[in-house]
């Protein structure tokens, strides 16, 4: 009985403790959702750490199998990403959070794998080099999908790749031949991984579109056997990197310091197969000196496009002059790539800005005192006719009308965030944006829309979208002219003392804060002060207080300049109170 129970108590009933729990896992992943599959295999791969009663060999096969299962959901994640140039921003969000979060979680995986193995004594090499060459290919990917998002590496995860690609080192593994995929048969070496890394580091990634970025990083990961590594620079070498400082590897110069925490690195002989491939592109072959996996996945506007960047970028010669006779869009394209989020509909407009929370309107409380003045006249009508007049029933049916209407424009201010959109600024000059998107069935985007324009990690900014061509059926080139940088929310209302409910009951939005953006003088987006409202929510020539953040001032709307979608722009006065 007591051996019973002492088995009973040792068992371990996490899935992840036996093989036919794992493979039940892998199993039941939601193969048409590769997000949701990725968040699933997030959490086991934190679960793995804390589970209890298994090896670290036996760790390791449950890491290499959750790993193994997850590319191809990556793999679909990323090209989804990269091939969607207009997204809500949630799902883009999420899309994002879900590839890079679970690279996180397989990366420090592997670190752990790493940290308890045995002494170098009790320990097989080749089994250290391939999880060494996982957690390279992982930080890889994981760089790969901030360059989607046009976003630097940051200084930690440059510390945690010099720190694996110092181990290596120091352990021997760097030059170590592995097979990673038993099938492809295939070899590769820690060296390699860190350079495909490295390379696409230097390769000025900004300045392309997102389909480019990953095509680039396909031309990267193919033509790494070419690139070269060295302690010293002998020539061949183009770039530097520094594993004492947490940056990005730099260009060579006759000024670079060497040392023995320095390392030198280059392209090796890709840039002569770039420029042999840019030429039979050009001349309408397909090049046999490029090794892309599927040709047809990508446009080739965007093959020619990316040749010529990466043979500029690897170059020894300064990346802005080499080869630029083969690219022939160089000179029209601006070399500013990034990420916006973009909202429309003047009520999302104000909640970006920080309108999400209307205080209860002050004529409120007069629309309350007037009903119960009301009901004491229904009363005095009873007392006197006998029945109420159709003149007060009247007056209270307005009343009711105006109290219903003020709570259900403060919920319409709150927003939900579902419009925000995620776009890819292609092209930029001082008075706008240009951007590439995928059109809608019912869409929204029409010349004369105002917008809010963030670019990430920045304040948000008013624009209106001047000009739309159509490329294709599918997708729109989309001019944006910026109207101002630092757009204020605002509310007003009226200052009319005198106004009577009476006199204004078809205009129902004078009885509650109207909510506006103030867009102050600016060279040269605005040549005076003025307010965005939306249409029909405003008197000309009426007074009002207006409230910007702590200031109040009181001012008398003179004109409407501007008509746009539902939004007009007035310009004001000010009143000497």
């Amino acid at each position: 009985m007591l051996e019973f129970l002492s088995n009973l108590y040792k068992k371990n009933d996490h899935p992840l403790a036996h093989e036919s729990g794992m493979t039940q896992i892998l199993e039941e992943l939601p193969a048409d959702n590769p997000a949701m599959a990725l968040e699933e295999l997030t959490h086991w791969l934190l679960a793995l750490s804390t589970v209890e009663g298994i090896s670290l060999k036996e760790r390791v096969k449950r890491l290499a199998r959750i790993d193994q299962s997850a590319q191809k959901y990556e793999r679909a994640l990323r090209r989804q990403y990269a091939d969607t140039s207009r997204m809500h921003k949630a799902t883009e969000e999420r899309i994002w959070n879900a590839g890079y979060e679970f690279l996180e979680a397989t990366i420090n995986a592997h670190l752990r794998c790493i940290e308890n193995l045995p002494q170098k004594s009790e320990r097989n090499d080749q089994d250290l080099a391939i999880i060494t060459m996982r957690v390279l290919r992982r930080l890889d990917l994981q760089a790969h999908w901030l360059h989607l998002r046009y976003r630097s590496i940051s200084p930690a995860l440059w510390e945690r790749i010099f720190s694996v690609i110092q181990f290596a080192e120091e352990h021997g593994l760097l030059h170590l031949p592995v097979t990673l995929n038993s099938a492809a048969n295939i070899q590769t070496t820690a060296a390699q991984e860190m350079l495909k890394l490295l390379m696409m580091s230097v390769s000025a990634p900004e300045h392309l579109t997102k389909t480019q970025i990953d095509l680039a990083h396909v031309l990267t990961q193919n033509m790494a056997p070419t690139f070269c590594w060295e302690q010293i620079p002998n020539g061949s070498t183009v770039f530097h990197v520094d594993f004492s400082k947490a940056k990005t590897p730099i260009r060579l110069t006759k000024v670079s310091e060497h040392h023995f925490m320095s390392r030198c690195f280059g392209s090796g002989e890709a840039v002569r197969a770039l420029v042999v491939g840019l030429k039979q592109l050009e001349q309408g072959g397909v090049p046999n000196t490029l090794d892309v996996i599927d040709f047809s996945n990508y446009k080739r506007e965007d093959l020619l496009e990316v040749v010529a960047h990466l043979s500029q970028s690897w170059c020894k010669m300064d990346a802005l002059h080499a080869h630029a006779h083969f690219d022939k869009r160089h000179a029209e394209r601006k070399q500013v790539f990034y990420q916006i989020s973009v909202v429309h509909s003047f009520n999302f407009l104000c909640d970006a800005l920080g309108n999400a929370v209307v205080t209860p309107p002050p004529a409120s409380n007069a629309l309350s005192t007037q009903s119960d003045n009301l009901v004491y006249q229904e009363q005095v009508d009873m007392k006197i006719y006998g029945f109420v007049t159709d003149k007060t029933r009247e007056k209270m049916q307005h009343v009711q009308s105006l109290q219903a209407l003020i709570p259900s424009t403060t919920l319409i201010l709150e927003g939900n965030g579902d419009e925000t959109e995620s776009w890819v600024v292609e092209n930029i000059s001082r008075m706008g944006y240009g951007v590439s998107i995928s059109g809608l069935k019912e869409d929204w985007v029409r010349s004369q829309t105002i917008i809010g324009i963030q670019p990430d990690g920045e304040p948000w900014q008013i624009g209106v979208i001047r000009r739309i061509a159509s490329e294709s059926i599918e997708n729109a080139q989309v001019g944006i002219q910026i109207l101002s940088l630092l757009p204020q929310a605002a509310m007003l209302r009226p200052a009319d003392s005198e106004m009577s409910v009476w006199e204004t009951a078809a205009d129902t939005q004078t009885y509650h804060h109207t909510p506006a953006i103030l867009m102050r003088k600016e060279s040269p987006y605005q040549n005076e002060d003025s307010l965005l409202l939306a249409a029909d929510s405003y008197q000309l020539h009426r007074v009002y207080s207006m409230v910007v953040g702590v200031e109040q001032r009181i001012v008398r709307l003179v004109d409407r300049i501007n008509s746009y979608q539902g939004i007009d722009q007035i310009i004001f006065t000010a009143v000497k109170a």
